[in-house]
């Protein structure tokens, strides 16, 4: 699929009484990276849950493109998602499989490629990451770099559309979270797609993000570039940029 907008439209959720997202409303801009910020509980786990299926919103509406999710039959919505590459936050990798059968699982479980082909394609990602003869490597082997560029690999390897990277660099040294910022740029480079990066790292959001959404009490309080968070007067955004948010519960 080629790269879409991504527009979430009046998106609500409630867990008990805890409103989490209240009338939500966000535009992810196509073949950019796209940063969505916020304090603990302010809702960004939450939001792409949504963003990705795996929660259903009390109301309201997630497009890609001029495709609405919730409202998709059951074989556009399974289209959509394998449309989608997610890096989840601590990797996820499959302990029992290899560094490589962990990549290809993806197109074992949608039967998407002979499994030659889909070797080839793992070698391929995996010698472009820097992990060139890691495929048979046991995941157990791996360092948190190694891991964290598997997981990379496993999020390209459908050739998604969207990208979605969830706390990316949490637990990284800074030269660790440093390398990984540079290849999420490249993984951008590489496929074209839309990027929604979740996280804490302001000073990634700052250095990488073409647009910047910051959540604060389950709304957008504020989108624009670096800049415009730089200059802002807001001073929920200014806290945010100077490390003294309180953290949520």
């Amino acid at each position: 699929m080629k790269a879409p907008e991504i527009r979430v439209k009046g998106l609500c959720k409630s867990f008990g009484d805890n409103k989490v997202l209240k009338d939500l409303e966000i535009t992810l801009e196509a073949g950019k990276v796209n940063f969505i910020i916020g304090r603990s509980g302010g809702g960004k786990s939450v939001l792409l849950k949504h963003l990705t299926g795996l929660l259903t919103p009390d109301s309201g509406e997630v497009w890609y493109g001029d495709r609405e999710f919730f409202r998709a039959g059951k074989r556009e919505k399974e289209n959509l998602r394998k449309s989608v590459g997610l890096l989840f936050q601590d990797g996820a990798l499959f302990d029992s499989l290899s560094a490589g059968e962990n990549v290809i699982f993806p197109l074992w479980y949608h039967r998407a490629m002979p499994e030659d082909k889909a070797k080839e394609r793992a070698l391929s990602l995996l010698k472009d990451l820097g992990m060139e003869g890691a495929y048979d490597h046991r995941v157990e082997d791996l360092s948190g770099g190694e891991k964290k560029r598997v997981a990379i690999a496993r999020a390209l390897v459908m050739e998604p559309g969207v990208l979605f990277f969830d706390e990316p660099t949490t637990g990284l040294d800074p030269i660790l979270s440093t390398q990984v910022d540079a290849l999420i740029l490249e993984a951008r480079e590489r496929t074209g797609a839309t990027v929604a990066v979740v996280s804490h790292d302001i000073a990634a959001a700052l250095s990488i993000s073409d647009r910047i959404h910051l959540l604060h009490e389950g709304r957008v309080l504020l989108s624009g570039t670096a800049f415009d968070f730089k200059k802002s007067d807001l001073p929920e955004v200014k806290a945010f940029l100077t490390g003294d948010e309180p953290e949520g519960p």
